[in-house]
């Protein structure tokens, strides 16, 4: 097992380093222990967004070049997510994961890695392989309770140049996900409503390998963090949202006071606009828009509504929500300080 604990880093470009580079040259930050990164930064977000595979590149060197490791080597030992797109009030920023201090409960991560052959993406042998990913993550953290689970994070292998692959492989992994859970009985590509409650599905174009970062609550772990997470109906969810923060013993009411709102240490979510065009009755336009795509138009919403319950803008939300959440809604996780820590 592995107790975890993120840091928090802004961002002032997709190439500005700068304070993870710092940690790093003062020994604040191990590389040798850093077992994920996350990244929220500028871009579209989109299949052209070159930021994204930029920056990836960019912390596989950093890290690489304190380890004697090539990029290659890193990218097979550290999940990297880099999420584009940082509209309206969503603020750009690193989440560092780096092993912890096990100490009774806590916060814990387990790191599975496998292959999925090309013919397998986006089938239900895909799904069937995630499942076994997240039981192998599960029974090595010696979790008992599928709610120990907060959030798994899979960096799912797809093919470009097939049109709507990305879809059914986000599907797949995301139905994996809660199949090992608990959360749904069967395997049903094409049902709407077999969703998982906690998976963020990324679908990547790297190879066939599939990366997956599971985060739970358990024994062993790093007693400073805990994590809570649960499904948003739509993008107005303000109280699924502050439902989720109060098991984390957080009250927004309606809106984190500073001193709490310093303890949320990272935020990620996963929400699309709703198919029909109606939020709760009244018509939306993100499905319409000719200059802006859906998927920056619910980012937009999403970052607003969950940094306005939680008091500020690191929230790394992402569109591509298939089976990650309600067909009109998503999900979002909260990892906190545990009270007396912050940020």
């Amino acid at each position: 097992m592995t107790a975890v604990f993120p840091i928090r880093l802004p961002m002032a470009a997709p190439d500005d380093l700068g304070a993870f580079e710092a940690m790093l040259e003062d020994g604040r930050l191990d590389p040798a222990e850093i077992i994920s990164v996350w990244c929220k930064t500028r871009g579209n977000g989109l299949r052209n967004d070159f930021t994204k595979p930029w920056v990836d590149l960019l912390l596989r060197l950093s890290i690489g070049r304190r380890l004697g490791l090539t990029e290659q080597a890193v990218a097979e030992r550290v999940p990297i997510l880099v999420s584009g797109g940082a509209e309206g009030a969503v603020s750009p920023h690193l989440v560092i994961w780096s092993r912890g201090r096990p100490a009774g409960q806590g916060l814990l991560a387990a790191v599975e890695r496998a292959l999925v052959a090309p013919a397998d993406q986006g089938t239900v042998l895909h799904a069937m392989a995630t499942a076994a990913m997240v039981r192998a993550a599960v029974a090595g953290l010696g979790l008992t309770d599928p709610a120990q689970v907060g959030l798994v994070l899979v960096r799912a292998p797809a093919q470009a140049e097939r049109a709507g692959h990305d879809v059914r492989v986000r599907v797949a992994a995301a139905q994996g996900v809660a199949l090992a859970l608990g959360q749904i009985g069967a395997i049903a590509l094409d049902d709407p409503d077999s969703f998982a409650h906690g998976a963020f599905v990324v679908a990547r174009h790297d190879g066939p390998a599939q990366q997956v970062l599971l985060l739970a609550n358990g024994p062993g772990g790093d007693a400073r963090a805990a994590i809570a997470s649960g499904i948003l109906e739509d993008p107005l969810d303000s109280p699924g949202a502050a439902a989720i923060l109060a098991r984390l013993g957080l009250v927004a009411a309606p809106q984190l006071a500073p001193r709490d709102a310093a303890r949320v240490l990272a935020v990620i979510s996963k929400g699309d606009a709703p198919r029909d065009g109606l939020i709760r009755g009244l018509p939306h336009a993100m499905h319409l828009d000719n200059d802006v795509a859906m998927h920056r138009h619910a980012r937009a919403a999403y970052g607003a509504m969950l940094g306005a319950v939680t008091g500020h803008g690191a929230v790394l939300v992402s569109g591509g929500a298939e089976a990650q959440g309600p067909p009109d809604g998503g999900f979002a996780a909260f990892i906190a300080a545990t009270a007396g820590d912050s940020a």
